[in-house]
């Protein structure tokens, strides 16, 4: 009897290792419709920006002040295919849909905040209001490699700001 329970035990735990791992918490990254980056004022300089990057790789920057390149404006640019790859990895990577929703620590003041979004094709949203732009490592290297990918596109005026 003993042996029988082993046995049983031994291989639920073998076949439970063998299945697929669940991709609920890592919410249809292939039906992404939108993904959308805001970084919030300060009372220094921190860049002040929106992104939005659709599932068509069609990229618009709402850049307000701050940004490193200098851009005020409103802009559009078409994002190299293997950039939204590299941004859907780093998303699947950090399991975004199942961060937090908020992060921070709303007691200290003049902090900016990142706001980060991603929609999806069935209208389901997860949202990340990010205080401070410390959520956790992974959110950290999203913003940075954000803050870089603005610094490299080729941005065409769609506003007549140069």
């Amino acid at each position: 009897m003993k042996n029988s329970a082993l046995i049983i035990l031994v291989s639920c735990v073998l076949l439970g290792s063998c299945m697929k791992p669940s991709t609920n918490s890592n919410k249809k990254l292939d039906q992404i419709s939108l993904i959308t980056i805001s970084r919030t004022p300060c009372f220094g300089t921190c860049p002040i920006y929106t992104l939005q990057i659709d599932k068509h790789c069609v990229a618009t920057l709402e850049a307000v002040d701050h940004l490193p390149n200098g851009l005020k404006g409103r802009y559009e640019t078409n994002l190299p295919e293997k950039e939204w790859m590299k941004l859907i990895k780093k998303l699947e990577q950090m399991n975004y849909s199942s961060l937090e929703d908020t992060y921070g620590n709303r007691q200290i003041s003049d902090l900016p905040s990142v706001i980060s979004s991603i929609s999806y094709e069935d209208g389901d949203m997860k949202k990340i209001d990010d205080y401070g732009a410390r959520g956790n490592q992974e959110l950290s290297e999203l913003y940075a490699y954000i803050d870089a990918l603005i610094g490299t596109l080729d941005w065409e005026s769609t506003d007549g700001n140069q």
